[in-house]
């Protein structure tokens, strides 16, 4: 049934809204948006195979220690007994994650810059001592 021609006319938002669908309908690409943000762009590599072999080694490291921190969470009581050292080895896992990001960046000081962790980034852009 065609409202308009029944002496209907539609609301001003009303009329908005078939606009709208209508130049949707025209060109429906225009209208295809992801409702996730886009990654923000990954960081060069470094062209150092040692940072490379280092990074490697440290993503080895957290691997095994997520291995170990999933087993000893599962023993509720090991749990109860021990939550703040488990949480340590948390912590040491985002660590792990930072520093093998920066040893794997090309740019080592954009990628302090993208250390999420405070404490780390000051520790890893404080002053040198000359040791």
């Amino acid at each position: 049934m065609d409202f308009e021609n029944a002496g209907y006319t539609a609301p001003a938002h009303q009329r908005e809204v078939d606009a709208m669908m209508a130049a949707i309908r025209a060109n429906p690409a225009a209208a295809q948006r992801s409702i996730f943000k886009a990654p923000p762009p990954g960081r060069a590599p470094s062209g150092d195979a040692l940072d490379l072999r280092l990074a490697e080694e440290l993503e080895m490291i957290r691997r095994r220690l997520d291995q170990i921190g999933d087993i000893l969470v599962h023993d509720p009581i090991l749990l109860h007994r021990h939550a703040a050292s488990l949480q340590g080895l948390d912590l040491t896992d985002q660590v792990l994650v930072h520093l093998t990001a920066v040893i794997r960046a090309q740019d080592k000081s954009a990628a302090v810059e993208a250390v999420s962790m405070q404490d780390l980034k000051a520790r890893l852009k404080r002053r040198s001592t000359g040791l």
